[in-house]
C-alpha cells in the first residue's frame, strides 16, 4: 500500500470514528477533505451522503448520493439512502424508485424492505406492503422495526390479533432496552389494546414507553386515549396537553385534548382545541365533528350543524358526523331532515352492539298489506317504553306486528294496544318479511313536532301487578328517581346523586316513594334517609310493578330516565330533571313536551348544577302542596 492510500485510509477510519461518534460536523469535513483527493469515490461520497442525512440537509445528501451513483450506478447502498432522503423530503414516488433500485442489486437490505413496505402502507397498496414486511421478517424475525412495521400494516388490514402478536414479539425484542424503537413497540401495542377496551394494560405500556423514549409523542397521546377510555379525564388532558407540546404541529393531538375538555365540561377550551387541530390539519374530519358537538353542548346549534356538514364534506361516509348532524337537527325541532341522518347511526361503533344482521329487509314505511312486520328494541328501556305508542299508527300499513322487547318490559307490554305476536329478546322469533328497529319508528311515521302521538294513557297497569304502598295520611305521595342505567354513554350528565336533591325532601306535606332501582338504591341508606323516603325497590321486579307503583303516586320527579316513560305513558303527573344539555328528545327551551302532557320539564340552568335545580323544583314542589293539587 502506498504511502498516499495509507493516509486515505486512516483518514476514513477517522472519519467513521467521527460518523459513530455522533461528530458529524468533523465527519463532513474529513469525507470533503479525501474527495480532493479522489473526487469520484463512490463509498466516500455514500459516507458523506450519509453524514449529511444525519445533519439534516437533505438537498446536499441527494448530490453526495448522485456523485456516488456517477461512479457506480448499481451501488445498494446509494439507492437506499437516496430513498431515504426523499422521504425526508416529502418526495414518496422518487423515493419507492430508489428503493425499488436498491432491491434489484440487493433484496435482502432490511432497512429499505422495512422503508418500502412503509411507503405502500401509506399509500393504501396494503398487499404489496405485508409482502414487503413479510421477506423483512423472514430475514430478521426479532428485529423490532420490522416487527413494528408488519404489525401497522397488519392493523390497517383489519388482521388484530396478528397485529398485537407482532407488537407483543417487538417488545419482547426491546426489553430492557431504550431508545425510539423501544417506544415505537410499547406505543403500538397499547393503540390495538385501546381499540379492544383493554386500557389499563395499554395505559402501562404507553408509562413503560415513557421510560424508554421520554420524549416520544405518540405515547403521551395514546396514553391520553386510554385514561379517557378509563373514564380520568383529568388526567387524560395533561397527557393530552403533553402530547400537543412535544408536537404542537399534529392535529391529531390538539383534537384529542379537545375531547377531554369536552369530557370535563370545558367546552369554551374544547373550541379552542378543535379549533387549533384544524388550523393544523383543515381536513381533518373527527375535528370538525368533535367540533359541531361542543357547539351543540353551547347551543349554537346552527354553527354545529355547519361544523358537521364541513366533516362530511371531507368524508361523506363519516357515519358519527351524520349521526350528530341529525341529532342537533332534531333537537332544533327540524326532524324531516333529522331522521334520515339519525338512521346513520347503525354504521357507528357506539352502536355496532346492537345491530340485528336479519336477512329480512328494513321495513321503509311503504304499504305491505300481507306482510309480517318485526319491531324490535335496539337501545335503553326508556326508549321502547317512549315509541311503542307508534303502534297503532301502523294498523292497515302491514299485515300483521311483532314487537320484540327488553325482558323486564314483557308483563307491561302486554297490555299495549297495535301487535299481533311480542316476544321478550333471547326468545325465537317467528318468521317475518321486513324489521325495523324501535327508535326508527317516528322517521317512518314521518313524525314532525305538531304530529307527535301524544295521547295518554298508551301504558295500563296490569291486573296481576301489585305493590303495597305504605299509607300517605293525606300527603302527596312523590316518587323519586335520581340515577339511570350508567351503561349510557350520557349518564354522568343526566343522572346524581339522592344527597343533591335533599331541598325537595325538606318540603313539608310530601310523603316521598323511592322508585330507584339498581344499586343507587342503597344511597338511601349511605345518605342517612331511611326515615325519610319509603324505598320501594325490593318489590319493583319489573316494569309492571313499577307502573303498579307509580300508579298509586301523586306526583313522580325523575332524571331523564325509564321510569319518566314509564309514568309519562301512564299519564301521571311527572316533573323531569333535565340536565343543561338534555336529549334531543326534550327539544330545547321548553318546559313542557308534546310526548307527554302530564310532564314538566326542569332543566338546569349551567351544565352540572343540580343544586340549584334542586331548589327550584323544592320550591315548585312547596307551590303544590300548598295549592292542594
Amino acid at each position: 500500500m502506498t504511502v498516499a492510500a495509507k493516509a486515505l485510509e486512516a483518514d476514513f477510519q477517522r472519519a467513521l470514528a467521527c460518523q459513530r461518534d455522533g461528530r458529524l460536523a468533523e465527519a463532513e469535513t474529513v469525507y470533503r477533505e479525501m474527495l480532493k483527493s479522489v473526487p469520484g469515490h463512490d463509498g466516500i461520497n455514500c459516507n458523506l451522503a450519509a453524514v449529511l442525512y444525519g445533519l439534516g440537509r437533505w438537498d446536499a445528501a441527494a448530490e453526495a448520493c448522485a456523485a456516488a451513483l456517477v461512479a457506480t450506478p448499481s451501488m445498494a447502498e446509494a439507492h437506499a439512502l437516496l430513498g431515504a432522503i426523499e422521504v425526508a423530503r416529502g418526495e414518496p414516488q422518487a423515493a419507492i424508485d430508489s428503493y425499488q433500485r436498491a432491491l434489484q442489486t440487493n433484496p435482502e437490505i432490511i432497512t429499505v424492505l422495512v422503508g418500502l413496505a412503509d411507503l405502500y402502507r401509506a399509500r393504501g397498496d396494503l398487499a404489496d406492503a405485508l409482502d414487503l414486511a413479510d421477506r423483512a421478517e423472514a430475514l430478521a424475525a426479532d428485529r423490532v422495526d420490522v416487527l413494528c412495521t408488519r404489525a401497522g400494516i397488519r392493523q390497517a388490514l383489519g388482521e388484530t390479533t396478528g397485529a398485537e402478536d407482532d407488537y407483543r414479539r417487538a417488545v419482547a425484542a426491546s426489553a430492557g432496552t431504550s431508545g425510539d424503537m423501544a417506544a415505537r413497540a410499547l406505543t403500538g401495542l397499547a393503540a390495538i389494546l385501546t381499540f379492544r377496551g383493554d386500557n389499563a394494560e395499554a395505559a402501562e405500556c404507553c408509562r413503560r414507553a415513557f421510560a424508554a423514549e421520554p420524549g416520544h409523542v405518540h405515547a403521551h397521546s395514546t396514553l391520553g386515549v386510554a385514561l379517557m377510555g378509563l373514564g380520568q379525564f383529568a388526567e387524560a388532558e395533561a397527557a393530552f396537553t403533553a402530547a400537543t407540546e412535544l408536537a404542537p404541529e399534529i392535529a391529531s393531538t390538539h383534537s384529542n385534548l379537545g375531547a377531554a375538555l369536552s369530557d370535563l365540561e370545558r367546552p369554551i377550551e374544547a373550541l379552542a382545541a378543535y379549533d387549533r387541530a384544524l388550523a393544523c390539519d383543515p381536513n381533518l374530519a373527527e375535528a370538525h365533528n368533535n367540533r359541531g358537538n361542543v357547539l351543540g353542548d353551547l347551543g349554537r346549534n346552527d354553527e354545529a350543524v355547519a361544523a358537521f356538514d364541513c366533516g362530511l364534506a371531507i368524508d361523506p361516509d363519516f357515519a358519527d358526523a351524520h349521526v350528530n348532524r341529525g341529532l342537533a337537527l332534531l333537537i332544533s325541532g327540524r326532524w324531516s331532515d333529522g331522521w334520515p341522518a339519525f338512521d346513520w347511526r347503525w354504521q357507528t361503533a357506539q352502536m355496532a352492539p346492537f345491530r340485528r344482521d336479519f336477512t329480512a329487509p328494513l321495513w321503509d314505511g311503504r304499504d305491505m298489506p300481507d306482510a309480517m312486520l318485526l319491531i324490535h328494541a335496539e337501545q335503553g328501556l326508556g326508549d321502547s317504553l317512549q315509541f311503542i305508542r307508534y303502534l297503532p299508527m301502523l294498523t292497515g300499513r302491514v299485515g300483521r306486528i311483532i314487537v320484540e322487547c327488553q325482558p323486564p318490559l314483557l308483563a307491561l307490554l302486554r297490555g299495549v294496544a297495535g301487535y299481533d305476536v311480542l316476544v321478550a329478546a333471547g326468545e325465537p322469533l317467528p318468521d317475518f318479511d321486513v324489521h325495523l328497529p324501535m327508535l326508527s319508528l317516528p322517521g317512518v311515521c314521518r313524525t314532525e313536532v305538531a304530529s307527535i302521538p301524544g295521547d295518554t294513557p298508551y301504558l295500563t297497569v296490569p291486573e296481576t301487578a301489585t305493590v303495597a304502598l305504605p299509607e300517605a295520611h293525606g300527603k302527596l305521595k312523590v316518587g323519586l328517581v335520581w340515577a339511570g342505567n350508567p351503561r349510557n354513554p350520557a349518564d354522568r350528565r343526566r343522572s346524581t346523586a339522592l344527597d343533591r336533591l335533599t331541598p325537595l325532601l325538606d318540603v313539608e306535606g310530601c310523603a316521598f316513594y323511592s322508585l330507584q332501582v339498581g344499586p343507587e338504591a342503597a344511597q338511601i341508606t349511605t345518605a342517612g334517609l331511611d326515615d325519610r323516603i319509603t324505598d320501594l325497590s325490593p318489590q319493583l321486579t319489573d316494569f309492571a310493578a313499577t307502573a303498579a307503583a307509580v300508579a298509586q303516586l301523586d306526583l313522580v320527579i325523575s332524571v331523564c330516565t325509564a321510569t319518566a316513560h314509564l309514568a309519562g305513558g301512564l299519564a301521571t303527573p311527572l316533573w323531569i330533571l333535565l340536565s343543561a344539555h338534555a336529549d334531543w328528545r326534550w327539544l330545547r327551551d321548553r318546559e313542557d313536551t308534546p310526548w307527554y302532557p302530564t310532564a314538566r320539564l326542569f332543566r338546569q340552568q349551567s351544565l352540572g348544577d343540580w343544586d340549584e335545580l334542586a331548589t327550584r323544583v323544592a320550591a315548585a314542589l312547596a307551590l303544590r302542596v300548598g295549592d292542594g293539587l
